[in-house]
This record gives C-alpha cells, structure tokens and sequence, in this order.
C-alpha cells in the first residue's frame, strides 16, 4: 500500500467515526458512474444531517478541478449528481469547510452565470456564509421550471442539474447519478 493510499485510508476511517458511517434509509432512482463515498463527507466534517430535504453539500478536487459533492439520507456523498427533486422545500446545507469560497446558487441556463445563464430569482434564498453556516432554501412549487441547474458563483464547471417532478412530497430527493469515475485529490 502506497502512502498516500495508506493517508486516504486513515482519512476515511476518521471520516467514517466522525460521521457515523453513512446515510440509510429511503430510495434512489437507478444511474450508474457517479464517484461516491461512503462516510457522508468528501473531505471534512460538518453538522450536516443528510435527509430527504436537508442535502449535505462539500467540496473536493477531481482532476485538478473543485466538484459540488451532495449527499441525502439514500446516497453518500457524490460528485456532480444529477438531483431529481419534487415539490417542496429543500436545503443545500454548505456548513463543511470545504464549502468556504463556493457559494452555490440556482439557473435554468447549465453552469449558470458561467454559461451564460442568470441565477434563478424565483423560489430560493441564502442566508450564511458557505463554509461556516452557509444554507441555500429552495421551495420548488407547480409553477418551477422542470430542469434547474446548481453552480458555483465564483467558479465554473462545479455544479449540476437538478430535474423537477411534479408530484407527491413522500416521494421527494432522489440522486440519479451519471458522472464518470474519478478520485479526489485531497
């Protein structure tokens, strides 16, 4: 075992106490190739507590470049995923370090502002700094666009889409998971 294969090892048995082992509970939509980890967190601990309508947001370099990394109650934390949300109210809890310098916001254009979008002005609000106590509120409604996009402000490339259902609350947050394997470089 390589050292650093020995220190990510290490990291994620502390990461795994830290957190309690991971989320449970709940269903997902299938996908395939996403980059998860189990232990809730990508590279530092938080008081995020990963449900339905609370999703855990960190960040981590893959390749040289910093991902959004988003865990519910179903899924570890995974980079880049496609969200499939429901009507109702959701929190993007940025409260990990890791967060500190990525404010995440909302667009109907993919990578929002960097892909020559505009933030999303209907239905969300943040309050906080990401990294300390940074939240993003998103009340998704029948009259919500049915594909979103979360992104970084400050930096391109970070985010993802979020794909609206119209339909039942119980039923709500689901990852559909369709990027490619990669490993953080921590």
């Amino acid at each position: 075992m390589s050292f650093k294969s020995f220190n990510l090892f290490i990291f994620s048995l502390f990461i795994l106490a830290a957190c309690g082992g991971g989320g449970g509970g709940g269903t997902a939509y299938g996908g395939g190739g996403g980059t998860s980890y189990d232990g809730g967190t990508t590279n530092d601990a938080s008081s995020c507590n990963p449900s339905t309508t609370n999703l855990c947001v960190t960040v981590a370099n893959l390749g040289g470049s910093n991902k959004y990394f988003i865990q519910n109650s179903s899924s570890a934390a995974t980079s880049q995923p496609t969200l499939t949300l429901n009507t109702g109210t959701y929190v993007f809890d940025q409260t990990a370090s890791s967060n500190s310098g990525h404010p995440l916001r909302i667009s109907t254009a993919s990578d929002g502002t960097h892909g020559g979008g505009t933030e999303f002005a209907t239905g969300y609000s943040y309050a906080g700094t990401p990294g300390t106590d940074g939240k993003l509120t998103l009340v998704i409604t029948n009259s919500t666009p049915t594909t979103l996009y979360y992104y970084c402000s400050v930096h391109p490339g970070m985010g993802g889409i979020i794909n609206i259902l119209l339909a039942d609350v119980s039923e709500q947050v689901e990852f559909t998971e369709t990027n490619e394997e990669e490993t953080p470089n921590f």
